[in-house]
């Protein structure tokens, strides 16, 4: 893959998970510490990323690099389901169990509200 394909792809990948987070240009730009005229060229395609960016997009954007750029086309369900299943594993054993309850009461807290 080229370089020209391979900004386009992380571009609009990184314009579609900050829309689908509801964050401005500005708000991530600062919390990546870049300028938003930088954010806007790498949305845009027009620019690339340093590797430290790339890691703070990923952070911020809870995404994985796989994602960004273009190596995986997991859809966001997908990807989030993967990143969830990570997180887990990193918690000790005897703390499963009240994470299990902590899920069953998120479920039924939800299922009351779409009532």
């Amino acid at each position: 893959m080229d370089t020209t394909a391979l900004n386009t792809i992380l571009g609009t990948r990184i314009r579609h998970l900050r829309n689908h987070k509801k964050m401005t240009r500005e708000q991530l730009a600062e919390k990546i510490d870049v300028s938003s005229r930088f954010l806007a060229d790498l949305e845009s395609g027009k620019t690339g990323v340093s590797l430290s960016t790339l890691i703070k997009i990923c952070h911020v954007l809870d995404s994985s690099a796989d994602y960004l750029l273009g190596i995986s086309d997991c859809s966001e369900e997908e990807q989030l389901l993967t990143e969830l299943s990570l997180k887990l594993k990193r918690i000790d054993s005897p703390y499963l169990p009240y994470l299990n309850e902590i899920i069953d009461s998120f479920i039924q807290a939800i299922n009351e509200h779409k009532k």
